[in-house]
C-alpha cells in the first residue's frame, strides 16, 4: 500500500460524532393572541386553572405557516394537544381521529385518541405505537386536568424532529370522525419551533488517531 492509500485507510478510522446549533425560530402559549401565522385564531380558556390555548376546533384543519427560516438542516416542533369531552378512539363507526403532518412532507401523527374508560373505548395512541388498541388516556401527561365536565379531558406533550432544509414550513393540525364540538373537540397549546445545524465532526480520540497513524506512516516512508 503507498502513502495515499495508507493515509486514506488512516481518514477511515475517524468516527464522526453529531454536533448540533438550534434556535427557537417559533413559540407560543397563547395568552395573547394567535396571530397571522395561523389559519385559525380562536382562543377559549380551560374551565380549571384558566389555562389559554388554540381552540375549540371539531373536524377542520388548522396550519401554521412559517417563514423566511434561516438555513437549517433539521426541525423541532412540539406542542401540547387537548383532547376535549366524550372522544371514544376505536370505537367502531366512530373512530376519533387526530393528525398532524407537514405540507408536502412526512404525516408526524396520525391515531385514536379516547376519553371514555368507562365503556371501554379504547385508543390507538400510545407513545410507542400509533395503531394499536390501548386503554383511554395511554401516554397522556394529564387527565381530567382542564375541567371538562362531558367525560373529561386529557393532555398529551408531542415533540417531533425531522430533516428540513426549506426557508419555509406548514405545520398541519387537524381531526376527523368528531361529533358535534359540545360532544368532541381540541385544541392545542405551548407550541415551539426550533431550527437546528447538525453537521458531523470527528471525535477528539479518533482525530488523535488519525494524527498519530499520519505521523507514524510520514516517518515509515521518509
Amino acid at each position: 500500500m503507498n502513502f495515499i492509500g495508507k493515509l486514506i485507510f488512516g481518514c477511515s478510522l475517524l468516527v464522526a460524532t453529531q454536533v448540533s446549533q438550534a434556535s427557537i425560530i417559533y413559540t407560543n402559549d397563547f395568552e395573547i393572541n394567535a396571530g397571522a401565522e395561523w389559519s385559525a385564531t380562536a382562543l377559549d380558556v380551560t374551565p380549571i386553572g384558566s389555562r389559554n390555548f388554540l381552540g375549540q376546533f371539531g373536524n377542520e384543519v388548522v396550519s401554521l405557516s412559517l417563514d423566511e427560516i434561516d438555513s437549517h438542516n433539521t426541525i423541532t416542533v412540539s406542542f401540547d394537544l387537548f383532547v376535549i369531552n366524550s372522544w371514544d378512539g376505536n370505537q367502531q363507526n366512530s373512530f376519533d381521529y387526530f393528525n398532524f403532518d407537514i405540507l408536502n412532507g412526512a404525516n408526524l401523527l396520525s391515531a385514536t385518541f379516547s376519553n371514555t374508560e368507562e365503556y371501554n373505548h379504547n385508543q390507538g395512541y400510545s407513545p410507542d405505537n400509533s395503531n394499536g388498541d390501548f386503554t383511554a388516556h395511554t401516554g397522556a401527561s394529564e387527565v381530567d386536568s382542564l375541567g371538562y365536565s362531558f367525560y373529561g379531558d386529557s393532555v398529551y406533550n408531542f415533540s417531533f424532529t425531522f430533516e428540513h432544509t426549506a426557508s419555509d414550513i406548514q405545520f398541519n393540525f387537524s381531526a376527523s370522525g368528531l361529533q358535534n364540538m359540545d360532544d368532541e373537540s381540541w385544541g392545542i397549546d405551548n407550541v415551539s419551533v426550533q431550527s437546528s445545524t447538525v453537521t458531523n465532526v470527528p471525535e477528539p480520540s479518533t482525530l488523535l488517531l488519525f494524527v498519530f497513524t499520519s505521523l507514524f506512516l510520514i516517518r515509515r516512508i521518509s
